[in-house]
């Protein structure tokens, strides 16, 4: 297993298709602590120069145990091509006793039978693109969309250091080079990011911007 990184969380990711390979590779480029696992050597071969990658089969009780996937703080099942295997894999890492587990979907059958054995994140593979949820994983966002260009919108929750304090107060544009589109407090309409608006705790802000210039807002 990758060691633990003060700021990261440990992540295993089961399964390198594509969907999987942007997960495990967006978290890895976020400096989380990831191990790719697939049951397929020519894919373990092909990404293990870019990722702490293994081969195993992990729908066995035995393979589970042997990375000891019980150290994880999270787990993200990433196969398609099986429902058998999605489902009986999910069981495993639940068994093992990983609680923040990630486990995509092909149907809403699938849906529903991971909603039902534990899946606490169900992940539709029509909607929801690998590198959007490896960003959602890590936990940095409560929401992540990639537009044309290098701009990302986001939606988190207000940084400590801005919480009591106006968008001008803090900044944001001129320090940052973020913008506010907008905040949403618990309980209130949606507000545009207007200067004056204060940023309070627990409320969620809607933000545009580079990922390097997202990521120094959110650090302040």
């Amino acid at each position: 297993m990758a060691s633990k990184s003060n700021s990261g969380k440990s992540v295993l990711v089961i399964g390198l298709g594509r969907f999987g390979g942007a997960v495990a590779s967006t978290l890895d480029a976020m400096g989380q602590d990831v191990l790719a696992v697939d049951k397929n050597p020519e894919i373990v071969a092909r990404w293990s120069a870019h990722l702490p990658t293994i081969q195993a089969d992990m729908t066995d009780v035995m393979a589970i145990e042997q990375i000891d996937a019980a150290q994880f703080d999270t787990a993200v099942v990433a196969i398609g091509d099986s429902i058998e295997a999605s489902v009986i894999i999910t069981g495993n890492l639940l068994d093992a006793g990983i609680s923040d587990l990630w486990a995509k979907s092909v149907s809403q059958e699938h849906a529903r039978i991971l909603q039902r054995i534990g899946a606490r994140h169900i992940i539709n593979a029509e909607t929801d693109a690998g590198k959007r949820v490896g960003h959602l994983v890590a936990g940095n966002y409560l929401d992540y969309i990639e537009i044309d260009g290098p701009y990302t919108v986001v939606k988190i929750h207000t940084p400590l250091y801005a919480v009591g304090r106006s968008i001008e107060e803090v900044q944001v544009h001129d320090k940052y080079g973020v913008t506010v589109v907008g905040i949403k407090a618990p309980g209130k309409e949606f507000q545009y990011g207007s200067r004056e608006l204060v940023m309070h705790r627990n409320d969620e802000l809607i933000i545009m911007g580079k990922q390097d210039q997202i990521d120094h807002f959110i650090q302040g």
